[in-house]
């Protein structure tokens, strides 16, 4: 009978590990992506497919240029990956002559939806670019964040991804109007002098550009000037004009004036078109001093001569004197 409850319990223990081991063994599934062998789990991929300026469509993108603002820069990826990324985040490092709206060297964008195998998307980032930017073709470094989806039996799982990226842009000279004609009357001034520009602007670009200003500096300018144009309509020429005093101070020499124009497109992008004229400053011309001590000296000598004739000759000799005081008087 003893040895039936020792048997008894040894199988109700062999029970209980069996029990436990089984539920072990239901607890890796359901944490585990698939059943072994595990495949290595490549990092899904992101390929830039073609940066543009304005849309992120070829047809509608617009050219940037020195001077641009508030621009955007439409980037699109492509996941060439097996697994589907989410959560993208990105990153764009930029340097001269590149800004973000505030001056900063950073600017961020967010893709909120799921990138399938195969699929791209597109964000967009907000820049200035500086006056001083160089034509031609720039690279841009953007870091991309995002989170790769492994799904398997039972459980998906979230990796942490990274991948650095090249984006190159195009900065090229195009511009949306034409300042042309300008004028400077008179070509030449002294310190002091006031002077009158004059010029034409027009817009070349098949919409119309809205708060369009010209502004005029130099810095032998008193103060600054600037004309508010309003809208331009394409392809109607605007005359302007405009009159600015020049220092008292300034040295003779050449200068530069510089004539800028600044206009918003149908995309609420501010762009610039400036040209340069140069102004003349001269020495004012001298004039001789009136000779006003030797001609004193001999107004006084004709008053004497003048007070001895009218004594010895009367009025014969004053009118005599008066006759030999006009011939002297152009001395």
């Amino acid at each position: 009978m003893i040895s039936i409850c020792r048997n008894i319990k040894a199988l109700i223990v062999l029970l209980i590990a069996c029990n436990m081991l089984l539920i072990g063994v239901n607890d890796v599934s359901r944490v585990s992506a698939q059943v072994p062998p595990y495949p290595p789990l490549a990092p899904s991929l992101l390929k830039v497919v073609n940066p543009l300026w304005g849309s992120s469509n070829s047809n509608s993108s617009i050219y940037a240029s020195p001077g641009d603002m508030n621009i955007k820069l439409y980037v699109t990826v492509q996941n060439i990956g097996n697994r589907t990324v989410t959560g993208l985040s990105e990153a764009l490092l930029l340097q001269e002559p590149f800004t973000n709206t505030s001056g900063g060297r950073t600017v961020q964008a967010y893709y909120g939806q799921d990138i399938l195998p195969g699929l791209t998307a597109t964000t967009y980032f907000t820049l200035n670019i500086g006056r001083n930017a160089s034509l031609g073709m720039h690279i841009l470094k953007m870091e991309a964040n995002y989170l790769q989806v492994v799904s398997g039996v039972g459980a998906t799982l979230y990796l942490n991804q990274e991948v650095n990226m090249d984006l190159p842009v195009l900065v090229t000279g195009t511009t949306y109007s034409k300042i042309y004609s300008v004028a400077v009357y008179p070509s030449e001034v002294t310190p002091g002098g006031n002077i009158t520009i004059s010029g034409t602007i027009v817009d070349t670009a098949t919409l119309l550009l809205s708060n369009t200003n010209i502004s005029f500096s130099s810095p032998v300018f008193s103060r600054g000037a600037f004309i508010y144009v309003g809208e331009a309509d394409p392809n109607v020429p605007r005359p302007f004009s405009v009159t600015v005093q020049v220092k008292r101070t300034v040295a003779v020499g050449s200068y530069p004036v510089e004539i800028s124009a600044t206009y918003l497109d149908s995309l609420g992008v501010t762009h610039t078109d400036s040209t340069k004229v140069a102004l003349q400053v001269t020495q004012p011309a001298s004039t001789p001093a009136p000779r006003t001590t030797e001609r004193n000296q001999i107004q006084i000598i004709i008053n004497a001569l003048w007070g001895i004739f009218r004594f010895f000759f009367g009025s014969f000799g004053s009118f005599g004197f008066m006759f030999f005081r006009d011939l002297t008087s152009g001395m």
